[in-house]
């Protein structure tokens, strides 16, 4: 029973993004006006040139896909002509590439995740020598889906074995790695365009310097909620990663950068409050 509503998960997360995720007209306005904005106005006036594409291009796969977990080269390949158009097609309104390539990450990312589901049902032995290199961040792309679908094979072993170490039963760690593919499936499933342009527009944004960054009307809100209970920042761009907020970058000169003590690949378990010595 549990395989076939796992199965029916599988489904209709497929259906869900069986068609494209699209900009709508207000996005296509908004990524105008911003870039020919900062173009002009920004501390640091950056031109909207073929330079500024590749960087954009280079930030945006950063922001899906910062550990090089699901794309492969092939698919690198594949987008590189939108490496020098990012820029001119920004100005003139236009979000196709960008959203093909969120796309893309989005098939990807099932893909892999059903993959990686799917070998629970045979569980793992661990009578052969391997390693897995977890912060991937540094790492290259999988040259083949065959090294990919490998490197995925690792990264479950490694949870399967994080678990078994931690004292959990096979029965109980194919219950608990389960939910957690499933909830991430789950997650992709609820991308919408809002999503993909919030991410390309941080990528633009991160482009041309690491402290500027686009809010959208939510995220804004977010923002002066923050501000009003005076939260301050800590300064590193997070990421979720199987169920974990985990430190993606560590923004230059920071407090958590100055600190010395949080590194890119951390996992945020728990946030303290210090009172402050009398």
């Amino acid at each position: 029973m549990k395989l076939k509503l796992l199965g029916l998960l599988f489904a209709c997360i497929t259906a869900a993004h069986s068609a494209p995720i699209v900009p709508d007209a207000q996005a296509a306005k908004a990524a105008s006006m911003a870039a020919d904005l900062l173009s002009r106005y920004h501390y640091k006036p950056t031109p909207v040139d073929e330079a500024l594409s590749g960087k954009i291009f280079d930030q945006y796969l950063k922001a899906l896909d910062p550990e090089k977990l699901f794309f492969i080269q092939a698919d690198i390949d594949e987008l590189a002509p939108a490496r020098s158009k990012l820029g001119t097609d920004m100005l003139n309104g236009e979000l196709g590439r960008p959203f093909e390539i969120f796309n893309l990450y989005v098939k990807r990312a099932v893909e892999r995740l059903a993959f990686a589901r799917n070998l629970l049902k045979g569980g793992f032995t661990f009578d052969s020598a391997e390693s897995y290199q977890f912060v991937r961040n540094k790492q290259g792309w999988s040259k083949t889906e065959a090294d990919v679908l490998d490197l995925w094979r690792k990264r479950v072993k490694n949870d399967w074995l994080r678990l078994k170490l931690a004292g959990k039963d096979d029965k109980s760690i194919v219950e608990v790695l389960g939910k957690r593919y499933d909830s991430s499936l789950k997650r992709i499933a609820r991308l919408n365009n809002e999503d993909a342009f919030n991410t390309y527009m941080n990528a633009y944004t991160m482009a041309i310097e690491p402290h500027t960054n686009y809010m959208a009307p939510r995220t804004a809100a977010n923002f002066d909620i923050s501000m009003r209970l005076s939260l301050v920042g800590i300064g590193a761009v997070l990421v979720e990663v199987d169920e974990y907020t985990t430190i993606r970058e560590l923004m230059a000169g920071g407090p958590a950068a100055l600190s010395g003590q949080l590194k890119v690949g951390d996992r945020i378990v728990g946030v303290a409050q210090v009172t402050p010595a009398p």
